[in-house]
């Protein structure tokens, strides 16, 4: 689905210092579902901004290599495409997976739901004890 061009300014575009220490912050706080949205959404926001890409993401005549800025609204194989790039990026420099991050965020979720749970039978004892008061 990409040209080799696109493949390879996407790498560049991922492997930038300051998106690199984005993720490593995320991952330090363990803030996986803001670290997936910041790969697949907030860090493409800036493709929308022509006039401001960096050489390698235009083509030989100057026009953008992602006209349609990675927006799954418009494209969703190629966000998808390009995303998956962007992945491969992290795995190669931080060797942490896609799947590594849906596993986290399933298991914060699932911490989630069990402290939730919990809180209610903890409210449910509480209110029958005031009941039996």
């Amino acid at each position: 689905m990409l040209s080799e061009q696109q493949t390879h300014a996407l790498r560049r575009w991922y492997s930038r210092p300051e998106l690199l220490e984005r993720v490593r912050t995320l991952l330090a706080a363990e803030e996986y579902e803001e670290l997936e949205g910041f790969l697949q959404r907030t860090s493409l926001f800036p493709l929308g901004r022509h006039s401001e890409l960096p050489d390698y993401m235009s083509d030989a005549a100057g026009e953008p290599l992602f006209p349609t800025n990675l927006d799954p609204r418009q494209d969703a194989d190629l966000w998808e495409a390009g995303i998956a790039v962007g992945w491969k990026v992290v795995e190669e420099q931080l060797s942490l997976s896609h799947d590594e991050i849906q596993r986290r965020i399933g298991n914060q979720q699932e911490e989630e739901w069990r402290r939730f749970l919990q809180s209610v039978e903890e409210r449910k004892r509480k209110r029958a004890e005031e009941s039996e008061s």
